[in-house]
C-alpha cells in the first residue's frame, strides 16, 4: 500500500491543500482541530506522521508545540519546506513503519491519512517506541461509511470523487489521478477495526475512538503506560532497508532538511 499512497501522492505537492479542502467538503478543518484538541497544550515535541504539506501544523500555530514531520512523499517534504512554519523544527522523508528516531523522543505523536496505507502491527510498534511514556497518539483517516449516513457518504465517496476525477483528468490536472482512485482506498479501508488492539499490544492505553463527520473518518486517542506494554521492547531502529541501527537518533541513510532547505 506504500507504493500506492506515493502514486496518489507523488505529484499532488503543489495542489495538496487545495485537494484536501475539495475531497473532505472542508471537513478536514474540523478534523485537524480534533486533533489539536486531543494531542494537549502540554508544551514538548511532536511527531507528525504522514506531515504532507503542513496543513496540521498550520493549525497547531500558536499552541506551545515544537513538531518534527515525516513523510515518504519527498515532494511534500519540499513544499512544506517553503512554508517556513516558526513551529516546525525538522522535516524528514520516511517511513512510518521504520520511523528514523530513537525510543521516547517525543511528548506526542499524531498522524492524518496514513494509517489505512500500513501495516497496522508495524504502525503501532513504532508509534508507541517514539513517545514518552505518558504521552499522547492521536491517528484519523478515512474509513468506510458506516452509520446511518453511510449510503449518502457513499455516494459521494463513490460517484462524485470519481466524476471530479475525470473532469480534472480530462483538463489534465495533477490531482485527477487521486479523486480517480481514492473511492477504491476508502471503500476497503478498515483499519479502525484492528486500530485499538494493535496499539494496546504496544503498551498503549486505548482513551477512545470516535466517527467524525457522519462516520467517514474514524480517530483514535491514547495514551503509552509507563513501562511499554506486554513483552514489548525496542532495543533497536530498522531502516527501510532492513539494517539495525542502534537508537541513538536519526537513521542516517534518511536526508534531513530544515526549514532554510539544508541538510544535517
Amino acid at each position: 500500500m506504500k507504493e500506492v499512497a506515493l502514486e496518489l501522492f507523488g505529484g499532488l505537492a503543489k495542489s495538496y491543500d487545495r485537494t484536501l479542502h475539495v475531497a473532505t467538503l472542508m471537513q478536514d478543518r474540523y478534523w485537524k482541530n480534533w486533533v489539536v484538541e486531543r494531542a494537549g497544550s502540554a508544551k514538548g515535541l511532536m511527531l507528525d506522521v504522514g506531515s504532507g504539506t503542513l496543513v496540521l501544523e498550520e493549525r497547531l500555530s500558536g499552541r506551545p508545540w515544537s513538531i518534527v514531520g515525516i513523510d515518504l512523499t519527498k515532494s511534500m517534504v519540499q513544499m512544506g519546506r517553503t512554508k517556513r512554519l516558526p513551529n516546525v523544527a525538522l522535516l524528514v522523508n520516511g517511513d512510518a513503519e521504520t520511523l528514523p528516531f530513537r525510543d521516547d523522543s517525543f511528548d506526542a505523536v499524531a498522524s492524518c491519512y496514513v494509517a489505512k496505507y500500513v501495516s497496522l502491527p508495524k504502525f503501532a510498534r513504532e508509534l508507541s517506541r517514539v513517545v514518552k511514556p505518558g504521552g499522547n497518539i492521536v491517528v484519523y483517516d478515512f474509513v468506510k461509511p458506516q452509520g446511518p449516513f453511510a449510503p449518502f457518504l457513499a455516494i459521494y465517496v463513490r460517484g462524485v470523487l470519481r466524476a471530479l476525477g475525470f473532469l480534472l483528468g480530462m483538463a489534465k490536472r495533477d490531482s485527477a489521478y487521486t479523486f480517480q482512485n481514492l473511492a477504491v482506498i476508502v471503500k476497503g479501508a478498515t483499519w479502525d477495526r484492528e486500530m485499538a488492539g494493535a496499539m494496546e499490544a504496544t503498551g498503549v492505553k486505548t482513551e477512545g475512538f470516535e466517527r467524525l463527520s457522519g462516520g467517514v473518518v474514524s480517530a483514535y486517542w491514547g495514551v503509552k503506560r509507563r513501562g511499554g506494554g506486554p513483552g514489548w521492547k525496542s532495543q533497536e531502529v530498522a531502516t527501510a532497508s532492513g539494517s539495525r541501527l542502534p537508537p541513538l537518533g536519526i537513521a542516517p541513510r534518511l536526508k534531513i532538511e530544515n526549514r532554510d532547505g539544508a541538510a544535517d
